[in-house]
């Protein structure tokens, strides 16, 4: 796998053979090219991680940083791996986090303004978890998105306060772009 855009255009990066399915080049670009392609000065954060792929797709495009929360340990090991071997004074600050994702946003403290989240495509409430987990911690600027990533069967649920500002299919994959309605619009 490599980096698709940014200062770390084309660097390659280690993803373990199993427990993760990283999201693909071409779904990484299209997902980035929607959100106008820079993250300059962004707080991202990064949900089940995994690989990294995402977040470290962030970092590259200018990311003022980007937190990673991942379970695994394996995985997580490799996470930090693929970070300490592309560090560099351009890039803005990482934090990673060996936890699970939903339990990791009941104890958030910060903001995010790009909340990046792609589940295993097979964990049992994954969306409606992590969409309360977010709503209810607070943790999502008031201008902020969210990207969600999950299997492309099926119609995805949901819930308020959330709405959808983009559903876009790409083969096996589907990527919802969302946004919080503001307290006042709830």
């Amino acid at each position: 796998m490599r980096i698709t855009s940014g200062i770390l255009r084309n660097r390659r990066f280690e993803v373990p053979d199993r427990e993760v399915r990283p999201t693909m080049e071409a779904v990484r670009e299209a997902v980035f090219s929607s959100l106008g392609g820079r993250c300059e000065g962004l707080d991202v954060l990064d949900l089940f991680a995994g690989s990294g792929a995402l977040g470290m797709e962030a970092w590259s495009r200018g990311a003022k940083s980007v937190t990673f929360v991942e379970q695994h340990p394996t995985v997580f090991r490799n996470l930090q791996a693929n970070l300490d071997s592309m560090r560099n004074d351009e890039l803005g600050a990482t934090k990673c986090w060996k936890s699970d994702a939903i339990q990791w946003l009941g104890r958030a403290t910060g903001q995010f303004d790009l909340i990046l989240a792609d589940p295993p495509y097979d964990l049992p409430d994954a969306m409606a978890n992590t969409l309360a987990g977010i709503a209810d911690g607070s943790v999502l600027t008031d201008d902020g998105i969210l990207v969600y990533e999950m299997r492309s069967k099926g119609e995805p649920v949901v819930p308020e306060p959330w709405s959808i500002i983009r559903d876009k299919r790409y083969g096996k994959t589907r990527v919802l772009i969302l946004k919080l309605k503001q307290k006042e619009e709830r």
